[in-house]
């Protein structure tokens, strides 16, 4: 009998926090999604980081510096907080969130006012795979680039055309079927944040690959070395 009580808490307690959500989103859709996007963007550098290694893989750096004689000067912002999830969480504050309200805003005027049939609906699904995903996959793989370190406008290219093709054909193959889920089985106001939870679940996988494949080419070059 507790443990049903504690169930049925929870679910109201989840109830009563996306119902708050989504009226803050109805309110302030710009603002909200920037501010989501944000948050998921510091969980998923923090989880892509701990994941992969890298996080242990600097902690040995330093180590190494200090037992050398060598310190790393760290910011006062960087002792509390890892520098890169920060810029990870500015870049869905200030570009990766907006963007997408845009953009989405944008595809919602295109079929304003259009039937909702069949058609409509596969080529609103072709719009958002052809046109919206393609721009926002390419600004994610190049703002991971620069946060991680790149500084040459053709090297971030070259991170954007090796690795966009990867991550089309994975968003080609699930998220229609997401979106085809969602259109049928979910009514539009949870939408956001049910596209959220998967574009979430899918860039922490390609994050965490991404520094896998820079940390295997870090030991690969201090091996030659």
């Amino acid at each position: 009998m507790a443990a049903s009580s504690k169930l049925v808490g929870r679910q109201n307690l989840a109830v009563t926090l996306l119902t708050a959500y989504l009226s803050v989103l109805a309110r302030q859709p710009l603002v909200t999604k920037a501010c989501t996007t944000a948050t998921l963007n510091f969980l998923q550098e923090e989880i892509a980081q701990r994941s992969s290694g890298m996080r242990a893989d600097e902690s040995r750096d330093e180590a190494r510096a200090k037992a050398a004689g060598r310190s790393i000067p760290k910011s006062i912002i960087e002792r509390i907080v890892n520098k890169r999830v920060l810029q990870f969480a500015l870049y869905g504050l200030c570009i990766s969130g907006p963007l997408n309200h845009f953009l989405y805003e944008l595809l919602n005027k295109v079929f304003a006012g259009r039937a909702k049939t069949k058609l409509n609906t596969f080529l609103a699904i072709v719009a958002q795979n052809i046109v919206i995903s393609p721009i926002l996959n390419s600004v994610f793989l190049a703002a991971n680039a620069v946060i991680a370190g790149e500084r040459s406008l053709s090297q971030v290219i070259q991170v954007v055309r090796t690795r966009l093709l990867g991550m089309m054909k994975v968003s080609w193959i699930v998220f229609p079927c997401v979106q085809l889920f969602a259109a049928k089985a979910l009514p539009p106001l949870v939408w956001v944040p049910f596209f959220n939870l998967i574009a979430f679940t899918f860039g922490t996988y390609f994050n965490t690959q991404g520094k896998i494949r820079a940390l295997q080419a870090k030991r690969a070059q201090e091996k030659d070395e």
